[in-house]
C-alpha cells in the first residue's frame, strides 16, 4: 500500500476510535486503573508487537488466518483484529505527542516502515476476514458478519423454539458470564465477541454472542490469576438467538446494541454450544444455568483476589492481560510458549511512575478536539508522506 492509502486508513481509523471512545465514555472502574494500565499496555504493544507479528506473518498469510478463523467459537475476530492497529496506533500517538513535539516526520524511519507492514497485514486480514470485504465493522455499516456457510448452516440446525421466559433466563444466564469474562480480563471485553446480524427464515435475523478461554480446569491457564476454584463447564461458549422487528449495530470492539433493548419478547429460537477438540458441539439450553453459577462464583473469587491489590498491582495486571491479547494471534500458529507475555522491565521503568501519579496520558488531550480540527490531523498520526 502506499502512504497516501494507509493514511486514508489511519483517518478512518481514528473516526472508528472516536466513535468507540463517544459509545463507552470514559473507562472508569471504582477497581481496577483502567486509563492508566490501558495506557502501559499500549506501551509495550508499540516496543514490542512488531517483533511478534514477524514470527505470526511469517507462519501464514493474514488471507489465510482470514479464511481459518470464519468459523464458530474463533480467537480471531472483530474485536481482536481492532487489536492489530488500535493498541499499537493510541501508543505511537503517546510518543510522537510525548518525544517530538507532536511530529510525526521526527518518529524514527524504521518505526514508519514496521507501522506501514503492520497496518498492511491488518488491511489484509479485515478484508478477507468480514463478508462485505471491508477491513472494519464500521465501513462494513454496522453489521459483523464473517462466518461461513457451514457454521450459519449449522446454527440454523440446531435452533430450537424458545418463550419468553425462556429467554429471560437465557440473559440472565449470559449476563453471568459476561460479568466474570469481564472480570477476568480485568475489566475488558477480551473474551467476549457478539456477531450478526444473519438473515433466517421468516423475516428474522440471528445474532450471536460468543466466550472463549473460560476457566475451566483443562485449559491451560490464560491469565496468571485465572484459577479459580469454581470452574465453568467448558472453556468456550456460544449463544445463537433469531429476533423478529428489530435492529442491530455493531461495532469493531465486538458488542451489539439490539434495539428495542429488551428483546424477549421478540426472539423465537435460540441454540447454545461449546467446542470439545476442534469440533462444535450443541449444548442443551438448560445446561446454561450451570455456566451461570459457576460464573458467579468465579466472578466472586476474582474480586475478593483484585480487591486486595494496590494500584500497581492492578494496573501491571490489567496491562498484561492486554499484551497477552496477541496470545490469540501465535495460538493458530503455534508459538505461544515462546512468547515472553511478561510486560517488559524496560516499559514498567519508563512508564509506571508516571501512571502512578496520573490517570492519564497527556497524547489523550487529542480525542477531545473538534471535529474540523481532525479533519486535517486525525486523532491518530497521520505517516509522513
Amino acid at each position: 500500500m502506499e502512504t497516501s492509502e494507509i493514511n486514508q486508513q489511519l483517518a478512518h481509523l481514528s473516526q472508528v476510535f472516536s466513535d468507540i471512545l463517544a459509545e463507552r465514555g470514559l473507562l472508569e472502574s471504582k477497581l481496577f486503573p483502567v486509563n492508566e494500565y490501558i495506557s502501559v499496555s499500549f506501551y509495550q504493544t508499540y516496543e514490542h508487537l512488531y517483533d511478534v507479528m514477524t514470527q505470526v506473518w511469517g507462519k501464514i498469510t493474514p488471507k489465510e488466518l482470514a479464511k481459518k478463523s470464519k468459523t464458530l467459537l474463533s480467537e480471531i475476530h472483530a474485536l481482536s483484529i481492532t487489536y492489530l492497529w488500535l493498541y499499537y496506533s493510541l501508543a505511537r500517538m503517546g510518543v510522537i505527542f510525548n518525544k517530538y513535539e507532536s511530529d510525526p516526520s521526527k518518529e524514527p524511519f524504521e518505526r514508519q516502515e514496521q507501522w506501514k507492514w503492520m497496518l498492511e497485514k491488518w488491511y489484509n486480514l479485515g478484508i478477507n476476514y468480514f463478508n462485505t470485504g471491508k477491513p472494519t465493522v464500521a465501513l462494513s455499516g454496522g453489521v459483523n458478519l464473517a462466518l461461513g456457510d457451514d457454521s450459519i448452516d449449522w446454527l440454523k440446525n440446531h435452533l430450537e423454539p424458545v418463550t419468553e421466559e425462556q429467554v429471560r433466563k437465557i440473559r440472565r444466564h449470559i449476563g453471568a458470564v459476561d460479568l466474570y469474562a469481564f472480570m477476568d480480563e480485568c475489566e475488558a471485553r477480551a473474551k467476549i465477541i457478539d456477531h450478526g446480524p444473519y438473515p433466517v427464515d421468516n423475516n428474522e435475523i440471528m445474532i450471536i454472542s460468543e466466550y472463549t478461554h473460560l476457566h475451566d480446569g483443562k485449559e491451560n491457564l490464560w491469565l496468571p490469576w485465572s484459577d479459580t476454584e469454581s470452574k465453568l463447564p467448558s472453556a468456550s461458549l456460544g449463544i445463537a438467538m433469531t429476533l423478529k422487528d428489530c435492529t442491530t449495530f455493531f461495532n469493531d470492539v465486538g458488542t451489539v446494541t439490539v434495539e428495542p433493548g429488551d428483546y424477549s419478547r421478540f426472539a423465537s429460537r435460540a441454540c447454545a454450544y461449546t467446542k470439545h477438540g476442534l469440533k462444535i458441539v450443541p449444548l442443551g439450553l438448560d445446561e446454561l444455568s450451570a455456566y451461570a453459577e459457576a460464573a458467579d462464583a468465579a466472578q466472586t473469587e476474582l474480586y475478593l483476589k483484585f480487591a486486595e491489590w494496590d494500584k500497581r498491582t492492578l494496573m501491571l495486571a490489567g496491562a498484561q492481560a492486554y499484551w497477552r491479547g496477541y496470545a490469540r494471534y501465535t495460538n493458530q500458529v503455534g508459538i505461544t510458549d515462546k512468547i515472553d507475555w511478561n510486560l517488559s522491565q524496560s516499559v514498567i521503568d519508563e512508564h509506571v511512575p508516571f501512571f502512578m501519579d496520573n490517570d492519564a496520558d497527556p497524547a489523550f488531550i487529542r480525542f477531545g478536539r473538534f471535529d474540523d480540527e481532525m479533519e486535517e490531523d486525525p486523532t491518530l498520526y497521520l505517516l509522513p508522506e
